[in-house]
């Protein structure tokens, strides 16, 4: 979330090697290996992905990777301009605050005077989701090799 420019984290990536996630997916008879689940997932909580979540002395929330998302409340206030929601493609690349200042520039133009197109604001996205793609795929060790999603949610104030 920008708040005058600044990012208020809303959430924290859940990654295998996280001791909580690491404690669940033991638990629940899996193992991380190179960061990730069983050798394969490099994420603990997910959509999907249902061979992570069929040990059937579990609930869903205790499965090796977990539906069950962190929640945090976050009251939007007037400083607030908007929310950039995306996955790890993006946040493994970029930190919060680059990629709030990176959308301030390219998709607000750092003006928030006006009401933006749809079209300018997927442009915004098309040049986040351009930036984080590997430049040199030798070099990368990985990253910006990954699926990428991102959304701005602009907050108007009334």
């Amino acid at each position: 979330m920008s708040k005058n420019g600044v990012a208020v984290e809303l959430s924290y990536d859940h990654k295998p090697d996280d001791p909580i996630e690491l404690k669940r997916i033991q638990n629940a008879g899996g193992f991380v290996e190179e960061s990730r689940v069983n050798g394969m997932l490099a994420l603990s909580r997910a959509l999907g992905d249902f061979e992570y979540k069929n040990n059937p002395m579990y609930k869903p929330k205790d499965q090796a990777v977990s539906p069950f998302p962190d929640v945090k409340i976050v009251p939007i206030t007037a400083d607030t301009q908007f929310v950039l929601l995306a996955c790890d493609g993006i946040w493994d690349v970029k930190t919060s605050q680059e990629g709030i200042t990176h959308t301030l520039k390219h998709t607000f133009k750092n003006n928030f005077s006006q009401k933006r197109t749809l079209a300018e604001l997927t442009k915004g996205m098309e040049i986040l989701l351009d930036d984080c793609c590997a430049k040199d795929l030798a070099s990368s060790e990985g990253l910006g090799c990954d699926n990428m999603t991102a959304v701005v949610v602009e907050i108007v104030q009334n």
